[in-house]
């Protein structure tokens, strides 16, 4: 059974086409890399896949089951998503906001049972974030609230891990520290992620899939090797780069970007 399953999908926002005829299908325990230049459709698409938004024609299928057919506890027991604006607006203590997850199991004035304190803590040792359990979240350094959102998520005990941009505004370290994290999980406990991204290079690194986006279509999916190449950097991106291997790094060609700078 495929994880995400994605037919003919097209989403308008009033007056403006966003996402075009999009068929996708992912493995179970993938780690999967969308990208695309600015304003290609790359956040709308992982809002329908998450059921946030709602597509004027097309059908998504998380783990075999129709999203139109799964309430909001239902969607929030299969998928954590974490999304591109994550700075805090309250004081809580990470313990706090990683609580948060277990929402979708409780009912309402239900309180947390020791069972889903031990599957909090058990998150936050998974993401390095249990030593911070009692800080507040707006003390903390860009890479770290990464951290205990991704443990927030893990909380919700997801098969399904959408990220939007998790590492944009971090140092290469944290980079670094994030998919790591994220890749090692996809191996351990078979989670499926699917993260937008821009830097090529740590997609290619640590992603096994990647979908290349331009104008609302997918231009191109597949392992990096089959993806990432010359022409489709080119066509996609408007930029001429070599791929040296055997890491497959892309790099740009310099004398082009000066002539286009000049």
């Amino acid at each position: 059974m495929k994880a995400i399953e994605i037919k003919d999908l097209t989403y308008s926002y009033p007056g403006k086409p966003v996402l075009c005829n999009i068929c996708l299908s992912l493995s179970g325990g993938s780690f999967t890399a969308v990208l695309g230049p600015n304003g290609c459709g790359k956040t709308t698409l992982l809002k329908n896949i998450s059921g946030y938004l709602k597509p004027q024609q097309g059908e998504t299928r998380l783990l075999g089951n129709p999203i139109r057919k799964l309430n909001p506890k239902e969607r929030s027991r299969m998928v954590g998503y974490i999304p591109q604006n994550t700075s805090p607006g309250f004081s809580f203590t990470c313990h706090q906001v990683v609580s948060m997850g277990r929402l979708p199991y409780l009912g309402r004035f239900q309180w947390e049972t020791r069972e889903d304190m031990s599957i909090v803590m058990e998150a936050m040792e998974l993401t390095g974030t249990w030593s911070l359990r009692g800080r507040p979240l707006s003390r903390l350094s860009g890479g770290e609230i990464q951290r205990v959102l991704i443990a927030r998520a893990l909380a919700q005990q997801p098969r399904i891990l959408l990220m939007d941009e998790p590492v944009s505004h971090l140092d290469i370290k944290y980079q670094m520290d994030i998919l790591g994290l994220v890749d090692r999980l996809c191996h351990t406990i078979g989670i499926t992620a699917v993260t937008v991204l821009h830097d090529i290079n740590l997609a290619s690194r640590y992603c096994s899939e990647i979908v290349l986006m331009k104008e609302g279509r997918i231009v191109s999916t597949g392992s990096p090797s089959y993806v990432v190449t010359e022409k489709n950097l080119e066509d996609v991106f408007g930029i001429q780069a070599e791929i040296i291997m055997p890491h497959h790094l892309v790099v740009p060609r310099v004398d082009r970007l000066k002539r286009n700078i000049i």
